[in-house]
């Protein structure tokens, strides 16, 4: 066994989910919110390990390289055979806003349950997914499974990150149920909120979503204003966006604050705390050319 793919001792953070490529007009770039939030914890020293999926063709082998060139373990990144590597047509229209086609039957799409999958999330420290891997019904199965095997006091992290095709709502309430944390855009919120016949007005969308399911911390990001935390039983906190000494991008600015988030939390920090990591953590990612960065840029922080 190659040491980039052994398991580490320390309980980790599981992510499941989807890892593909952006197909931009200036070419292609890795992605996937899951692969991108595993890949940036990574890059702040979380013990990470990414349960996904790339096609046994050119596209998943570039993807492999690149990650074990930021010494990410390949552990649970499955290649299928017969299944393409996942990927986003991004086009750009004439206003200048970008439309995706997210390809389907893809290689993310077909997500065992391995044993050596089971054994790593039955002691997982935390266990992030959202709702775009549980589009098809295999890759659905095995999350449902990791949620079961996951112990009772690992830290669950939903992300809707809502994309077309749309979640159904079965889906939607079925991951609020196992989420001890939910993380929603200022975008997203009114959409789940029509879904699944909540409130639109924050504060009373909180305490409703706290009221019917486990979720005890509401994170709303909201771009440049920075992000709302709600904790439940608790006043809301503002949390403010760190600023970045020069924007090249904002491709995966919510992922890294995901990331940052997270590692906050397995850290020890409060959720105000490690809200503000996660803010610092999108500046940085704003300063460089896409989500991933690049192998120079990482240090090791944890």
């Amino acid at each position: 066994m190659n040491t980039n793919d052994k398991i580490p001792c320390k309980p980790p953070l599981l992510v499941f989910g989807e890892i593909l490529w952006d197909m931009l007009p200036a070419g292609a770039r890795p992605g996937g919110a899951p692969a991108n939030v595993a890949v940036l914890a990574h890059a702040i020293g979380a013990h990470c390990l990414l349960a996904s999926a790339v096609g046994d063709d050119e596209p998943g082998h570039d993807m492999l390289e690149l990650l074990c060139e930021r010494d990410f373990p390949t552990t649970h990144v499955q290649v299928i055979a017969g299944a393409p590597t996942g990927a986003v047509d991004v086009t750009i229209t004439g206003t200048g806003i970008p439309a995706y086609r997210i390809r389907e039957n893809t290689a993310w799409d077909h997500i065992a349950l391995t044993s050596e999958l089971a054994k790593t999330a039955s002691c997982a420290a935390a266990f992030y997914f959202g709702s775009l891997a549980q589009r098809s019904g295999e890759s659905r199965a095995t999350l449902k499974k990791l949620l079961q095997t996951i112990p009772a006091n690992c830290m669950r992290f939903f992300d809707a990150n809502l994309r077309e095709p749309w979640p159904s709502a079965d889906v939607l309430r079925d991951s609020l149920a196992h989420a001890d944390i939910l993380k929603l855009n200022h975008e997203e919120l009114p959409l789940l909120a029509s879904w699944l016949g909540l409130p639109t007005e924050e504060r009373a969308f909180a305490d409703a979503v706290f009221a019917r399911h486990p979720v005890r911390t509401l994170l709303l990001t909201k771009g440049p204003a920075g992000a709302d935390v709600f904790d439940k039983g608790v006043e809301p906190v503002r949390v403010p966006a760190s600023p970045a000494e020069r924007i090249i991008d904002t491709v995966g600015a919510g992922d890294a604050f995901s990331a940052g988030f997270i590692d906050g939390c397995l850290r020890g920090l409060s959720s105000r705390e490690a809200a503000q990591c996660g803010s610092d953590f999108a500046a940085r990612v704003c300063e460089n050319a896409g989500a991933w960065l690049p192998p120079r840029a990482l240090r090791k922080d944890g």
